[in-house]
This record gives C-alpha cells, structure tokens and sequence, in this order.
C-alpha cells in the first residue's frame, strides 16, 4: 500500500517538475525579453548559441510531429536526415531540423520519454499547444514566431522547410535545387510578364510573382515554393470541415502541407501577425491566406513536390514524398546510399499538373494527361 501511495505521488511530483521545466523552455523560446527560468543546456535557444553548427543556417526544417511518434521521429533521424550529411557539403549549405511537438495535456510518463529524447538528440521544438488536428495551424503559427525570436539569438536562416513526420525529404538533392532556385528567380531582375528562362520547355516548374513595381530586383522577392493548389473546393463535412469560411467558393492558392519553403520575410510576417491572422483547420490553406494580399511574394509550383495527401508514387527527382510508412523511409534510403537513386522502380500512381497562373484559379490544375490532350487537340 505504501509503495502505491508512493509510487502515485511520485509520479505526480515528476509531472509538475517536468511541466515546470517545460514550460520554462517554451516561456525562454517564446518571450525572450521576460524570462522566468534561467537558461540551460537543454533550451534549444541556448544550443543555438553555443553550437557553431546550427548557426546561420540555410535552411530550418520544420517537421510536425506528435508525443507518441518517437518511432516516425527515429525513422527520419536514421534516413533521410542523414542524407545531407552524407552526401553534400555541411559546410557550403548548413541545415537545422526541429521536431514540433505540444506539451498541453501530457501525462507525466509522455513527459518523462519526451524530456528523456530531448536530452538525446536535442532536436525538438516543444510548444504550449495540444498536439491534434484542430491545432496544427497554431503549432505553424507558435514556431513561427520562435524561429523570428531566435533571430536575436543568432539564427539568422534564409528559409524553412515545412513537412511533416510522414514525409521524406531529399537533402541530398534539395541543397542544390535551393541554389538553383536563387540563381534562376532571386539573383536576377524579373521582367513583366514574368517567365524566368529557366522555366522555357521545363517541365518541372511553373512561377508566378506577385509585385506592384514591374521593376524589381529580384533579390526583393521572398519565396513561396511547393506543389499549388488553386481549385480546391471548401470542405464542408469531416475533420478538415470550414464552416465560417466566407472569402471565396474555392480555397486561396496554397502549397500543399506535406512540404513547402518559405523565405524568412514570410516567417517574420506571419510570426509579427500572428494575433491578426485568421486560423483555419488546415495549416497550409492558413498559410495560403495569410499570404495571399502579400506584395514581393515569388511562388514556384514544382512537381518534384509529392506532397498530395497520397503519394503520386515513386520517382527519382522528388524533393518530398508525403505519406509514406517508416518501411517506405528505410527503403528509399537504403537504395539511394546503395544505389544513389530512391526508387528501384520508378512508379506513377496518379497525375501530376504544372500549375497555370494565367488563368482563374478554379482552371489551374489540369493533371498532365489533359494537358496533352488538349495540346494535340489544338494542333
């Protein structure tokens, strides 16, 4: 009897302690300027500083994920992670990782596993938000402004790369494609209309930019960048359901949630908004929205984003593939350290489309196979 009464309360002053130190970390990465708890080595803000490799990254990717998912997580950190490290140079494009993850209404054993992989690997984002499906939006919402904060802290990145722990991220191709992204929209003047060169008989890319003075320098855009979505129609049944939705018949172009990359700018928007920014159940249309009236905003639709919410299938050139198992992840590894290719067999299961901008949203997504249709029809 005494070791159950024991056995409970200790249970109890470990749930407090640990919802105390987490909480201490979420009031360090969010308020930066009033803190409560003194800095130590387990605040990501502090690692940040004293951690030359995470300062003034290229990129930060941010990868949603939830308590119990250690298994999704472990995956992710033994394959595609490891993909950078082994196949580019960290020292010419540096990348940093969090896990994001909501510490509201977890047991004190999830704390205890959750303190004790953080202690680990150091890699997660720990957020004051209920980790659900109605929450996502603020999770986005809540690590945007930490990743704005750690500005003052010395992370100075250039963009992030949203996914999430059922998507496979190709690092050892995307560092590159960033590159090339700059060099081909960023690094050169844009000229009205808009249709960069290297766009000309491409069959990945499509871009439009979103800008008042016909004349800017391209180095004035920030980069909204995944595969677009322009004719959806709004969801009126089930989880994703939008009932007080009254801006249009159709959701705002957005790229879809499984992977896309934003330009600090963005990041920095949002996050200064966020309070005024209105929320919808889904995190990316939300993103949508939240950008559509901006000015300066370049968006580049690339097929080589599977991030449907089922996977297109198998090809070698994708930068994300979502919604795949974590047998799906080891088996796309392995066979590119074996092979230097993901796919065995290269595998289409559904269509892709190349995003037209010049037209109404609700005509932009033909998959390729109408396309072609319509392009033998003409001719």
């Amino acid at each position: 009897m005494f070791k159950f009464i024991a056995g409970k309360y200790l249970r109890t002053v470990i749930y407090v302690v640990f919802s105390f130190l987490l909480g201490c970390m979420v009031t360090i990465n969010l308020t930066p300027i009033e803190k409560t708890c003194t800095i130590d080595n387990v605040d990501v803000g502090y690692n940040i500083m004293q951690n030359s490799k995470l300062k003034n990254p290229e990129l930060v990717i941010l990868i949603l994920s939830a308590t119990n998912n250690l298994g999704k997580r472990d995956t992710i950190r033994e394959t595609w992670l490891k993909l950078h490290r082994e196949t580019y140079d960290n020292s010419k494009f540096k990348i940093a990782h969090y896990f994001v993850i909501g510490s509201l209404g977890l047991t004190a054993d999830q704390l205890l596993h959750l303190s004790s992989e953080q202690s680990t690997y150091n890699d997660i984002l720990i957020l004051p938000v209920h980790d659900t499906y109605k929450t996502l939006t603020e999770k986005i919402k809540k690590s945007f402004i930490w990743l704005n904060d750690q500005l003052d802290y010395g992370l100075g990145f250039k963009y992030i790369l949203k996914c999430d722990d059922d998507s496979f991220i190709n690092l050892s191709y995307l560092p590159q494609e960033i590159i090339n992204i700059e060099k081909n929209y960023i690094s050169s003047d844009i000229t009205y209309p808009f249709q960069p060169t290297s766009e000309r008989g491409n069959r990945y890319l499509s871009s439009n930019a979103q800008v008042n003075n016909k004349k800017l320098k391209g180095h004035h855009l920030s980069l909204y960048w995944g595969y677009f979505s322009g004719n959806a129609k709004i969801k009126t049944t089930g989880k994703w359901a939008e009932t007080d939705w009254i801006a249009s018949d159709r959701y705002i172009p957005y790229a879809l949630g499984g992977g896309y990359v934003l330009s600090k700018n963005l990041v920095t928007y949002i996050a200064k908004n966020a309070n005024n920014l209105r929320s919808f159940n889904s995190e990316d249309i939300s993103v949508g929205f939240w950008l559509a009236p901006v000015n300066n905003v370049l968006r580049v639709h690339d097929i080589r984003f599977d991030t449907e919410w089922v996977s297109r299938g198998c090809r070698n050139n994708s930068l994300v593939i979502h919604n795949i198992s974590q047998r799906e992840m080891r088996e796309l590894y392995n066979h590119y350290i074996s092979q230097k290719t993901l796919c065995s067999e290269e595998v289409v299961r559904r269509n892709y489309y190349i995003y037209n901008w010049s037209v109404p949203p609700s005509q932009c997504c033909k998959p390729s196979d109408q396309i072609k249709l319509s392009k033998n029809t003409s001719t």
